[in-house]
């Protein structure tokens, strides 16, 4: 190889350098992960779904965090629960007999959308949703 191959090889090799460097190494954008979950939680007045919508809200995990009052919370624990509202711990503690059922919904997807999450379930009252499922259900919106 000659001096001027050398020469040649140097100079085209420098002008990539510089122009790599002048135009930046631009690496494809991350994509945005999807947020971790987002669910619905409903509360309907009645034994079923058939009943008055008395409440509503959205929750985002790893997101804006919805209109749910406590996100971080309910987030927790639903990761504790490892996405099944069957398996939330909830708060034990009293509450009166009155029997004025609530039914409880959350529809949505958990784990990025790996996991469909699809919940209802009739408790006695307000106060045995709130001992059953806070901070999850933890919110009134309505009356």
């Amino acid at each position: 190889m000659s001096k001027r191959t050398n020469r040649r090889t140097a100079a085209l090799l420098g002008a990539a350098a510089l122009a790599f460097t002048a135009f930046g190494a631009s690496a494809p954008a991350a994509a945005v992960p999807p947020p971790y979950g987002h669910i619905w939680l409903s509360v309907y007045a009645g034994e079923d779904v058939g009943g008055t919508l008395i409440d509503r809200v959205e929750l985002w995990c790893n997101s804006d965090g919805g209109s749910h009052p406590d996100p971080g919370g309910a987030c927790a624990a639903v990761d504790r629960a490892d996405g099944d509202f069957d398996l939330l711990e909830g708060a034990p503690g009293p509450c009166t007999m009155e029997w004025m059922p609530v039914t409880a919904v959350a529809e949505g997807y958990w784990h990025g959308g790996v996991t469909d999450v699809a919940f209802e379930r009739t408790y006695g009252n307000r106060c045995a949703l709130h001992r059953s499922t806070t901070p999850v259900f933890d919110f009134q919106t309505g009356p």
